[in-house]
């Protein structure tokens, strides 16, 4: 009997520590400061420089190399105790992704099909805000050399117990 009712407990347990993100098998988290601050810098002059030849769009055939993940902001449970976020991963090297599993991987309830954007400076401004209308919705937008930018912000600024403000940024080579 005690068999019986460890299987289903060790499944459940199981079940909780497995990701839903199918992105992070690619991905390694830096944690050198001095690498971090160079692939910061590389991604700060893809973000100011984003002039491309044409924009790229993500179809379900299209083959993706994951470059970078960005994890950024802040959030606070109660008034002045605030916690910054900065994490940065980097691609494994020679890693394909389809697009459907990007294409999977953006659904949700709340929004039916991505968003693009031919100018990264508006798309901040767009989901910077509360309310604003890309705030908990993925958009992408093209940089130079066959590169995307998957963003989601959710921000939730000035809240009366719990206000936070995460970005995360996913970027990605045309192979």
């Amino acid at each position: 009997m005690k068999k019986m009712l460890f299987l289903p407990v060790c499944v459940i347990l199981w079940s909780f520590t497995q990701s839903e993100n199918p992105l992070e098998k690619y991905l390694t988290r830096i944690t050198d400061p001095d690498i971090i601050k160079r692939d910061l810098a590389t991604i700060a002059v893809w973000n100011s420089n984003p002039k491309r030849e044409k924009d790229e769009k993500i179809t379900p055939q299209s083959q993706w190399e994951l470059l970078y993940y960005y994890h950024s902001g802040w959030h606070e449970h109660s008034p002045n105790h605030r916690i910054d976020i900065s994490e940065v991963y980097v691609g494994t090297p020679g890693n394909t992704l389809v697009g459907q599993t990007l294409l999977d991987f953006t659904k949700s309830p709340h929004q039916a099909a991505l968003l693009y954007s031919d100018n990264p400076l508006l798309t901040n401004m767009l989901s910077e805000a509360r309310g604003a209308p890309y705030n908990g919705k993925w958009v992408v937008f093209s940089l130079r050399d066959n590169r995307i930018c998957l963003r989601y912000v959710h921000s939730y600024p000035n809240g009366n117990q719990s206000s936070w403000y995460h970005r995360k940024e996913y970027y990605f080579h045309l192979k």
